[in-house]
Parts: C-alpha cells; structure tokens; sequence
C-alpha cells in the first residue's frame, strides 16, 4: 500500500555551474548526496530525464548541460529534505 509520504514530490530549477571543473564536482556531490535520500531523485532538462543516483548519467547530463537550468526533482518521503540539499549544492557553487 502507497502512503501519502511516499507520494510527496518537490523541485526546484537550479543552474549548473559554467566552467567545467566546477560543473563535474557539483556532479559528483550531488549523486553523492542524491544516494543518503529514500526519494527517486530526477535531474530533469526539457525531454531529457536523469537519475540523479546514477554517477555516469548525471556526470554526462550535468557537464552537458553546463550554464544551463536543470530540474531538480524527488519522490517520496524525503522528497523535500532532498531537493532543499540538492539546490542548495548548485547555489553554493555559484556563489563561489
């Protein structure tokens, strides 16, 4: 049986980092942060849809997509914890 937890959902719009060193490390923390949440965790760019736990997907999605915004997008019931750590990760390598 689905609870209602297990259908929460949030997202937010963040943009990846332009220069490329920076585009990778925030690739790498954010799969690292995306596999401690319960969520299915989905980055997210016009028709394309990435698994945020996968390394090689979201490294290619995200060095792509550089300078660009991305959809950070949970399911579940961490959904929010999820996505409010995972913008912040992109917002704090802007600011840098």
């Amino acid at each position: 049986m689905t609870t209602r937890a297990e259908l929460q959902e949030s997202s937010e719009t963040v943009r990846v980092p332009q220069e490329p060193a920076l585009s990778r490390r925030v690739a790498a923390d954010a799969v690292r942060m995306a596999e401690n949440f319960q969520s299915d965790i989905l980055f997210n760019s016009g028709s394309i849809h990435i698994d945020g736990k996968s390394r090689l997907m979201a490294f290619i999605l995200l060095d792509a997509l550089k300078g660009k915004p991305v959809e950070v997008f949970a399911r579940g019931s961490d959904s929010e914890q999820a996505v409010r750590g995972l913008s912040a990760l992109f917002e704090q390598e802007q600011a840098a």
